[in-house]
């Protein structure tokens, strides 16, 4: 078993970079992090990743998901905007997300995301107050809480990444 350990954590790290560079796309690179820890728990017979290990990691995936998603609508939410706004720059943020991928990957889809939640956000607001500035102002506001929510769910699935790394047996 000695050279398949080594094999086995190498192709782990290679996994788990590939998710963190998911997570930049604002694909579920977090979820994929997750899913490796307990495949490896699975694999190490929950020795070294335990439940209370994978707990963690799960708890960190929830804050970062939490935070990708509710910093948008925080956003609108704190420029007083309808609920139509702040539901449709969530729907906004993912089809973006999934159209700029589609279009140019990796850096399309953090484009698409935010454009998106800018664009539903302003003509959901729009069509609730027919008041262009304040339709702006709201997916402005959007736009600048999707980008906090995305670096902070980058900054947990680092940390995710660390975490596993440094449990791996070597």
């Amino acid at each position: 078993m000695g050279a398949e350990i080594y094999i086995v954590n190498v192709l782990v790290v290679v996994c788990l970079f590939i998710a963190l560079g998911l997570t930049t796309l604002t694909l579920p690179g977090n979820l994929l992090i997750f899913l490796i820890a307990a495949g490896y728990g699975f694999y190490d017979g929950f020795i070294h990743f335990d439940y209370y290990f994978l707990g963690m990691l799960f708890a960190g995936f929830a804050l970062g998901e939490l935070a990708e998603f509710a910093a948008g609508a925080a956003r609108a939410k704190k420029e007083k905007a309808s609920k139509r706004a702040i539901a449709a720059a969530v729907a906004g943020a993912v089809a973006g997300g999934l159209a700029g991928t589609a279009l140019l990957p990796v850096l399309g889809s953090f484009i698409g995301a935010m454009l998106g939640a800018y664009a539903a956000s302003y003509y959901a607001e729009l069509s609730v107050c027919q008041d262009t500035a304040k339709s702006k102002k709201v997916a402005l506001s959007v736009m600048k809480g999707q980008i906090f929510g995305a670096i902070i769910k980058f900054v947990v699935a680092i940390a995710m990444v660390i975490a596993v790394i440094l449990r791996l047996t070597w």
